[in-house]
């Protein structure tokens, strides 16, 4: 088997005792997608993972199927994975710091600020649960070792992959990470009776969440495209009322933000239905609230929607957005 079938081995064949596997398999995918310069990836003999960057965001992904929906990750509802009780106190903690129990999505929590020591005490723990209970055994299945997949001396605070292994995980994301959210809700349906768990494995629930006009944005988008051309087909919309689109789909944000909204043909907006950019339209709208930002700070246009802009660039956060909605 090539690297890319032995990952995908491991992943369809994982028992079914609690989900860290699942979770470590889709962390480290998503770092592979992250990586940008694939010729220095490609050249490099081993690229370096550390297991900090892991626990990051197998965090991320218990507190938002925690927080949205309550989901058990374990057969043992009386004794819960330890990094599930980790998570669990970081949300309560971030509750009472916030006064609500009101559920956000990760990356609008902004919880490593709101909650900086616990989040970094929460990083920690999930390290040294993830070092005795994961980086290994991840690579056993059925009893044997897979070997060729990545370097782990035990209690290590990095992994490391070949180059060539972390591009074709990169290459091949929609593939695995589909077969990662379907083996993980296959884990789930043991010991949760939640209906739609494919969609909450990957916190898309439309149901949860109201839609609002979004005519309030007109004003903002306009600042950068007073012409009014389509950011889809790049034409000018001339005999209707232009359209407000998000350019990553409203179902995967659940969110109204200014750094996700353009103007759009109706037709154009209708059409594109609810697919995930190419990267071609993230890297024009990434351009695009560069430019915004620097126009409403001419016209002096400021409050929240505009500081939220500035802080989406800041943090980078559209690239982080695209890339956790593939998975």
């Amino acid at each position: 088997m090539d690297f890319l079938e032995k990952w995908l081995h491991i992943i369809r064949n994982c028992s079914f005792d609690n989900t860290y596997k699942m979770a470590w398999a889709k962390a480290i995918t998503e770092i592979a997608v992250e990586q940008e310069n694939s010729i220095q990836i490609e050249e490099a003999f081993l690229v370096e993972i550390q297991l900090r960057d892991i626990a990051k965001k197998v965090l991320r992904y218990y507190f938002e199927q925690t927080l949205f929906f309550g989901l058990q990750q374990s057969s043992n509802p009386v004794k819960p994975p330890v990094i599930v009780t980790i998570t669990r106190e970081l949300i309560a903690i971030y509750q009472a710091r916030t006064s609500s129990i009101k559920p956000v999505k990760w990356f609008k929590s902004n919880i490593e600020a709101v909650c900086s020591s616990e989040y970094e005490k929460a990083v920690s723990s999930t390290v040294r649960a993830l070092k005795s209970d994961v980086s290994y055994r991840f690579l056993r299945v059925e009893g044997k070792d897979v070997e060729g997949v990545y370097q782990y001396e035990q209690k290590a605070d990095s992994l490391f992959m070949q180059g060539e292994d972390v591009l074709a995980l990169k290459g091949s994301r929609l593939i695995v990470f589909d077969a990662i959210n379907y083996r993980w809700t296959q884990m789930l349906e043991n010991f949760n009776h939640s209906p739609r768990l494919s969609k909450k494995v990957r916190i898309i629930d439309e149901d949860q969440v109201r839609r609002k006009p979004l005519g309030k944005f007109a004003e903002f988008i306009e600042a950068e495209n007073p012409e009014f051309h389509c950011f889809l087909c790049g034409e000018k919309i001339v005999t209707e009322t232009p359209a407000i689109d998000h350019v990553i789909p409203w179902s995967y944000l659940y969110s109204d933000d200014l750094w996700n909204l353009v103007f759009a043909h109706q037709s154009c907006n209708s059409s594109k239905s609810n697919v995930i950019p190419h990267e071609e339209k993230i890297i024009r709208l990434e351009a695009r609230n560069q430019v915004l930002l620097h126009r409403l700070k001419e016209s002096s246009k400021l409050n929240k929607h505009v500081s939220e802009l500035e802080l989406a660039i800041e943090s980078n956060i559209v690239r982080k957005f695209w890339i956790a909605c593939q998975g």
